[in-house]
């Protein structure tokens, strides 16, 4: 599983480098922990559903891009115990 979420976002930060956006450099660890991770809503994507979809993969790792750039520690808790109005 390691492997496979290693090679999309491989694959996902080039597309995105196609179009000039730099992705921060996301670990699998992280990847894996975000899209497990506590949140809010009854969101129903899983993980298998992200890894199989080039849009939701785009998706994703621009999302915790830009969490890293804020400073986040993309960690299962990021969403839940961000501040509110930081997201």
């Amino acid at each position: 599983m390691w492997k496979e979420i290693e090679d999309k976002i491989k694959s996902t930060a080039n597309k995105l480098r196609s179009i000039n956006y730099e992705a921060e450099k996301v670990s699998p660890q992280e990847f894996y922990d975000y899209m497990t991770g506590e949140i809010f809503s009854e969101d129903t994507t899983t993980l298998d559903d992200v890894l199989g979809n080039e849009y939701l993969m785009v998706h994703e790792l621009v999302e915790i891009s830009e969490l890293k750039r804020m400073g986040r520690i993309i960690n299962k808790k990021v969403i839940v115990g961000s501040p509110n109005g930081d997201l």
